[in-house]
């Protein structure tokens, strides 16, 4: 089985006091070498976007917020660039027919946004989701989180969401 783990928007703009921890978790995660594919997507606000014409938030514009965490950076040798809160679109979803992946782990930022969809839209694409609780954190804070785990809980399965940290001992009893 092709282990695949998939790390969404880690990038400077989104790190802020509610998410910055997830930094040394996720580098922890990387350094174990666990997952035989590492995807890493990358969120590229435009001036014409719905985020800034309907929320009226004008972040991620600028290289430096858009630019992976410097910490993870030695990692990412695959990065999708979106410009939508889902990181499985038709190139994700080609990159993983092409290697026989069928399950992703999850991890990232914002759990209640980009991590939710992504999950979502991969269970719909008949691609098993987990999502990496520990490893995943919301700038709008504990709450939102929460809540994000208990509707994907509801939406992909109680067993596909793995709270405690992993290691590449434990891995296999998710699979």
């Amino acid at each position: 089985m092709n282990l695949c783990l998939f790390v969404i928007d880690l990038q400077n703009g989104f790190i802020t006091q509610n998410t910055s921890h997830v930094i040394q978790r996720i580098k922890s995660l990387l350094e174990q070498k666990i997952f035989e594919y590492v995807i890493f997507t990358r969120f590229i606000n435009t001036f014409d976007s719905p985020y800034v014409r309907y929320l009226n938030w004008n972040k991620l514009f600028s290289d430096t917020e858009r630019k992976l965490v410097d910490e993870i950076e030695p990692f990412a040798n695959v990065v999708f660039n979106k410009t939508i809160y889902t990181g499985c679109n038709e190139e994700t979803l080609i990159f993983l027919k092409k290697r026989d992946i069928d399950t992703v782990f999850i991890c990232g930022i914002d759990t209640e946004a980009c991590v939710l969809k992504t999950a979502i839209d991969f269970f719909e694409n008949n691609i098993n989701p987990y999502i990496l609780e520990y490893y995943s954190a919301s700038n709008g804070g504990d709450n939102f989180h929460q809540a994000a785990i208990l509707v994907l809980s509801q939406l992909i399965g109680r067993s596909n969401i793995i709270s405690e940290p992993i290691d590449k001992f434990d891995i296999s009893k998710y699979l």
